[in-house]
């Protein structure tokens, strides 16, 4: 049996791709390619366009984000429920910039939510402790008052 000659050095269609050439040197392919004779290279796929933010919310109005009341739940009123509608109004802010005017609408309306919770829960905790500082008596005869009960 005599053993196949050799392949020549050149250009040999590429055993990895089916659009190249590839160099052969005699003993190993190179990292050398072109575009096979005749062959027509098609263009990547196009990316789909990017959606399009909707212009504005059904109605129209713009939406409120309650950044401000939010805050201010925060400093006067109930801050555990200052603090979710804070998270709220913070996310309609953001989605409000970006353009999703109906994801702006539903955290809007989960920020009003915790505001207005804060805001009459707060009501009620100042009327409370009003009523309780209002309705304590304060000794008005506090003694003597002498340091380690001596």
């Amino acid at each position: 049996m005599s053993t196949p000659a050799p392949m020549p050095a050149g250009w040999y269609d590429d055993p990895f791709t089916d659009h190249l050439q590839r160099y052969w040197a005699g003993d190993t392919w190179t990292k050398e390619t072109r575009p096979k004779p005749g062959a027509t290279v098609e263009p990547p796929p196009a990316y789909p366009a990017a959606p399009q933010p909707p212009a504005a919310a059904a109605t129209g109005a713009p939406v409120r984000d309650w950044l401000i009341p939010s805050i201010l739940t925060i400093i006067f009123c109930a801050w555990p429920l200052g603090i979710p509608a804070l998270i709220f109004a913070v996310k309609a802010n953001a989605s409000k910039k970006r353009g999703d005017m109906a994801a702006a609408a539903d955290q809007a309306s989960k920020a009003r939510l915790f505001v207005i919770l804060s805001v009459v829960i707060g009501i009620v905790v100042w009327i409370y402790l009003g009523f309780i500082i209002a309705t304590t008596e304060v000794p008005t005869d506090q003694g003597t008052i002498t340091p380690f009960g001596t």
